[in-house]
């Protein structure tokens, strides 16, 4: 049985390598600065920093060796879902930036929509089910079936869509969250956090537009112009999340907040500072 060519055209040999050299770099930072910095809660984006750098790894290879199917599906299923891993340490981040900024008696639903306290278990098991959708997608999409590829497309447009929907609404809320507390009676006056709120906004709109281009690739099909085209991949998928993945080792959250172990920490009043961070 002749073996299949898993590309529909000529891959670049080098521009893989180059992101596989700049991911490798960003989850090497990102694990030192995971157990230098103790930011436990931060283990998803050093998961999703890992899944980028070793699916670029993987695409490397792959883009030598067009018939090897095991390198092809490892880096497409990689990178398909480190962004959706990356959205759940956005969630934990802006849920801790609320605890860590906003004065106690602002923070109801009617200042936030959605309290710290369900912030994260909402958006994250929102986030656990569209990967489980996606991988199934994946998986199917995969397949040299055309009617479980059809089906592995249809799937993963639906993952794409819990994504584009759950993540969509996250950012509107940490927007929002942006706006409201330039009322200084809402936040402390310490507003270190406002760099780091900035920064996740960046990355959840880089995160956002990517869903978006792979939800339009797979609603046009397998060929489709962006499917067909490996320019649009390097464009609006790998050049988009690198910053998205790098920009934190720059503005890491462990520099400027206190809550960075796994569970939340309440906010209470202390002598000698404004306020004061203990275990919930």
């Amino acid at each position: 049985m002749a073996e299949t060519k898993q590309y529909p055209y000529d891959p670049d040999q080098s521009v893989p390598i180059f992101f596989a050299v700049v991911f490798g770099i960003s989850a090497i930072l990102t694990t030192f600065q995971y157990f230098w910095k103790r930011c436990w809660y931060w283990f998803p984006m050093v998961i999703a920093a890992l899944m980028e750098a070793i699916g670029y790894i993987c695409r490397s290879y792959s883009a030598h060796h067009q018939y090897n199917e095991g390198s092809f599906d490892a880096q497409y299923l990689l990178i398909f879902l480190g962004p959706t891993v990356m959205a759940a340490a956005c969630y934990m981040t802006l849920s801790r930036i609320i605890l860590h900024a906003t004065r106690p008696e602002h923070i109801t639903r009617r200042t936030l929509w959605i309290t710290p306290r369900f912030m994260t278990p909402i958006f994250v098991t929102c986030d656990i089910i569209a990967i489980i959708i996606q991988l199934i997608g994946g998986v199917c999409a995969i397949s040299h079936t055309e009617s479980t590829v059809k089906l592995g497309y249809n799937i993963a447009k639906a993952g794409l869509v819990v994504q584009l929907v759950t993540f969509g609404f996250f950012t509107v809320l940490s927007f929002r969250f942006f706006f409201t507390t330039r009322d200084s009676s809402i936040v402390f006056s310490d507003d270190r956090w406002r760099r780091l709120l900035v920064v996740v906004n960046f990355a959840c709109v880089l995160i956002f537009v990517r869903s978006v281009y792979r939800l339009i690739e797979f609603c046009e099909g397998d060929d489709g112009y962006l499917n067909a085209h490996e320019w649009n991949y390097y464009v609006f998928e790998a050049a988009v999340i690198v910053p998205a993945v790098a920009v934190f080792n720059i503005v890491h959250p462990a520099d400027y907040l206190q809550n960075v172990r796994w569970r939340h920490v309440k906010n209470r009043p202390s002598i000698g500072s404004e306020v004061e961070l203990e275990g919930a």
